[in-house]
């Protein structure tokens, strides 16, 4: 497969999962026929690494605010991952 061909099968992959139900966890893949905790999953993911991101443009001199804000956004997609999995139920 050639270099410039890895992204497009990427992004098709992911769009399919999500399409599919399937909701991308931490350890592996939490099936969910909800598409809203879905969706709140991956912007909780999005913002962490923006948060991660911010760190690093400020030498991560944030005053613990930006580690903590990442703590509990992990904390959320714990909590949604738990919700998923109970929705399936």
């Amino acid at each position: 497969m050639k270099q410039r061909q890895l992204p497009m099968v990427a992004a098709t992959a992911v769009a399919l999962s999500l399409i599919s139900g399937c909701v991308v966890a931490g350890d592996g893949y939490v099936r969910s026929r909800d598409p809203n905790i879905g969706a709140a999953d991956l912007n909780a993911q999005q913002a962490i690494e923006r948060m991660r991101a911010a760190q690093r443009a400020n030498d991560y001199d944030m005053g613990g605010h930006a580690g903590r804000a990442i703590h509990l956004m992990q904390d959320a997609r714990y909590e949604m991952q738990a919700a998923a999995e109970a929705a399936t139920r």
